[in-house]
C-alpha cells in the first residue's frame, strides 16, 4: 500500500517559465516523507534523529519528470517502498493532478540506515522492517511516466 499527501504549490516554487522548478519537486518529496513519519508511522522524523539516533539519508536518487506543475496546483504525493535491504530502504516518490492516474513526475530515492551518533551504515532495526512493510509496494505499482 502506498501512503499520500496534498501539498501546494506556492509562488515562491515556481520558475520563470510558470512552472515548478525541480529541486521543490524533490524538496516536497522529503517533505511527504517527514509527513509519512509522523502521520502513517505516529513517530516524527525529528524524534528518529535526535532520540533514537537512527537516520535515512540519500545515497542515490534517480528522478523522472512527464508534466509540469503550476502555480496554485495541489498535487498529491504518494509514498511507496520498493525494496527493504539489510541497511538501505528503496522509496518510490510521485506525485498526481486531481483524478489523473499517470503521475506529473516519479523519483526513486535509496537511502542508507545510519546511526546519526557515528554516522556509520547500520542495519535496519527489525522493529522499523515491521512498520514499513504495510507500504511496500510491488515494482508494477510504481507508476509509469506518460
Amino acid at each position: 500500500m502506498s501512503w499520500q499527501t496534498r501539498l501546494r504549490y506556492r509562488f515562491g516554487d515556481i520558475d520563470d517559465a510558470g512552472i515548478a522548478y525541480y529541486p521543490k519537486l524533490l524538496h516536497y518529496f522529503h517533505c511527504a516523507f517527514e509527513d509519512w513519519w509522523a502521520e502513517a508511522l505516529q513517530h516524527p522524523y525529528p524524534r528518529l534523529l535526535h532520540d533514537d539516533k537512527l537516520g535515512f539519508p540519500t545515497v542515490k536518487l534517480e528522478a523522472e519528470f512527464f508534466a509540469p506543475i503550476r502555480y496554485g496546483d495541489e498535487p498529491l504525493v504518494h509514498l511507496g517502498i520498493l525494496r527493504l535491504g539489510t541497511g538501505s530502504v528503496e522509496f518510490g516518490f510521485w506525485m498526481t493532478k486531481g483524478d489523473e492516474a499517470r503521475p506529473a513526475c516519479r523519483a526513486r530515492v535509496l537511502t542508507a540506515t545510519v546511526d546519526m551518533g557515528t554516522m556509520q551504515k547500520c542495519q535496519l532495526p527489525t522493529t522499523w522492517r515491521a512498520r514499513f512493510q504495510p507500504f511496500v509496494i510491488r515494482e508494477d505499482d510504481f507508476p509509469r511516466g506518460r
